[in-house]
């Protein structure tokens, strides 16, 4: 039971959001002696609806990624809750009033994983997608992924494959599934010490990864000052920085969860207190007929510099025919529903 010296972590009930919040948890114990962070699980629409695709949610901006965080949001505003660990990627870009992105975390390999499925492993050896058959399915619920697979991969049948880790796992290995493989974060893999299943790691600078993907996000009242010191002194400032960069490219080109938009940022220097950050930003037609990348670099030595690269990516973008891409994408995506 808490206690008045325990502060209350939120986490969705999976068990990568079990490791994540544990670790949040011991880090936070260590670095503010005498409080305690024990957790406790709640559970969001993202996790009831396992089976829609995410097209179902698209909408403006974040709105689909509103089905991670709603109903945990709403147990911080209420006090019972203190603080909320998330997945960074599936945290809105815009949170809603009363709520502050209090801390960037303990980032992975924000890269993601090609996995095969286990029957095949030994037989066949593939160790890349292009090595797959022509026809076979490769199973992911981004539509981040479906896309650059139908971009680079048009011969292989890109499926739906929705669940945490665990569950996709089972589906792919499933004897009677469809699946040959999935495409899954690599970071989640790495969590949950199944890094034995990873076929092989793709490139960010070939296969471009979502928004603060690996990183975890730590959401705080917006005015509890006591407890953003306190989560704040175990960030990592580097990883403030290009997650910050990265979010602010997503939030001025108005892409959410649902928006094929991927990126890829770097520390050219990252030893330096104003490390020079190289962020890449690509979006991508749905169905792989296209797509529009553009990169800048920067000095970044504080939040607002951050913020400065991420926009002034997304405005090349924009400017090189990302506006029209957009535009298509969002005709595509009404098409879809109706």
């Amino acid at each position: 039971m808490a206690t008045k010296h325990d502060l209350l972590i939120g986490t969705r009930n999976s068990k990568l959001a079990l490791v994540q919040a544990e670790r949040v948890s011991n880090a936070l114990t260590g670095a503010n002696p005498g409080t305690k962070f024990p957790w406790r699980t709640v559970s969001v629409s993202g996790d009831v609806d396992k089976t829609s695709p995410f097209l179902k949610f698209a909408g403006p901006s974040d709105t689909a990624k509103n089905i991670w965080t709603e109903e945990m949001e709403a147990k911080l505003v209420s006090g019972e809750l203190d603080l909320l660990v998330h997945c960074l990627k599936d945290m809105p870009t815009c949170l809603p009033g009363g709520y502050v992105l209090g801390a960037i975390v303990h980032r992975e390999d924000p890269t993601d994983a090609f996995v095969v499925k286990e029957a095949l492993r030994g037989e066949y050896s593939y160790s890349d997608l292009a090595q797959l058959p022509p026809g076979s399915v490769v199973g992911t619920s981004s539509t981040r992924r479906k896309a650059l697979l139908a971009l680079k991969y048009p011969q292989l049948v890109v499926e739906e494959c929705r669940g945490n880790l665990d569950t996709r796992l089972r589906k792919l290995d499933d004897p009677n599934s469809p699946y040959a493989a999935i495409i899954v974060a690599t970071a989640g893999l790495l969590r949950i010490n199944m890094a034995h299943r990873i076929t092989k790691r793709l490139p960010a600078s070939e296969f471009p990864y979502a928004v603060g993907q690996g990183a975890l996000g730590i959401e705080v009242r917006e005015h509890d000052s006591l407890t953003q010191g306190m989560i704040q002194r175990i960030e990592d400032p580097l990883v403030r920085k290009m997650c910050l960069a990265e979010r602010s490219l997503l939030r001025t080109l108005q892409g959410g969860c649902s928006s094929p938009v991927a990126v890829n940022c770097t520390a050219e220097t990252p030893g330096l207190s104003m490390p020079r950050l190289r962020l890449e930003g690509t979006i991508i037609h749905p169905r792989g007929s296209g797509q529009v990348s553009a990169w800048a670099a920067a000095d970044v030595d504080d939040d607002n510099a951050a913020e400065v690269l991420g926009a002034e990516v997304a405005r090349r973008l924009l400017e090189d025919g990302g506006r029209e891409l957009l535009d298509e994408i969002s005709r595509f995506y009404k098409s879809q529903a109706g």
